[in-house]
């Protein structure tokens, strides 16, 4: 199978239903995991107390409320960070299989319109490509029977010159449904 598709991108939103929740699920994930270490750490520093100075004064407070502060700035760089970086990442992965997607899906409505000549090619880093490749056999698979049975029609005609005319008017509804289709 050729590789007649470019692999640069043009649309980074193909299917934007599925890139949009794709990509709000894994920042639902980082901002989970980012609540979760942040609380961890505070409820496990609760039972410690924590000694400073704070204007020439000894302060003892308990750990907890001594590295919240901490634990907030710390936790919203994280999520903003991580999050921006999780946004790109899924636009991309999210990206190999929606392309994939919408393109299998505009050679399947034309393969479903009759051209069997179509061709299931995808970029060589796609995460379908496996299923594209069985699509297209499928595709030569369909074009070749359908244009072997092409060829046994025109056989059958020149063939049935001192047929009855039923039979002629049976063969010439099978000549009328296969040009239907679009074959070699």
């Amino acid at each position: 199978m050729e590789n007649n598709i470019p692999d640069r991108r043009k649309n980074y939103y193909i299917k934007k239903r599925f890139q949009r929740n794709f990509i709000l699920k894994f920042l639902t994930l980082v901002v989970s995991g980012t609540l979760i270490s942040g609380a961890i750490i505070y409820f496990m520093s609760r039972s410690t107390l924590t000694t400073t100075f704070d204007n020439s004064r000894l302060a003892i407070r308990s750990t907890a409320d001594y590295i919240l502060p901490s634990v907030l700035l710390s936790s919203v760089a994280a999520m903003i960070i991580v999050g921006f970086a999780a946004v790109i990442m899924t636009l991309f992965v999210s990206h190999k299989i929606a392309g994939p997607l919408y393109h299998i899906g505009k050679d399947i409505d034309t393969l479903a319109s009759g051209n069997l000549n179509v061709r299931f090619v995808l970029r060589g880093g796609d995460e379908i490509k496996e299923l594209a490749s069985r699509l297209d056999d499928m595709a030569r698979s369909l074009n070749l029977k359908a244009a072997a049975i092409r060829r046994a029609l025109g056989d059958l005609e020149s063939s049935s010159k001192d047929a009855s005319p039923e039979t002629k008017k049976n063969i010439q509804s099978l000549k009328e449904a296969i040009s239907k289709f679009n074959v070699q």
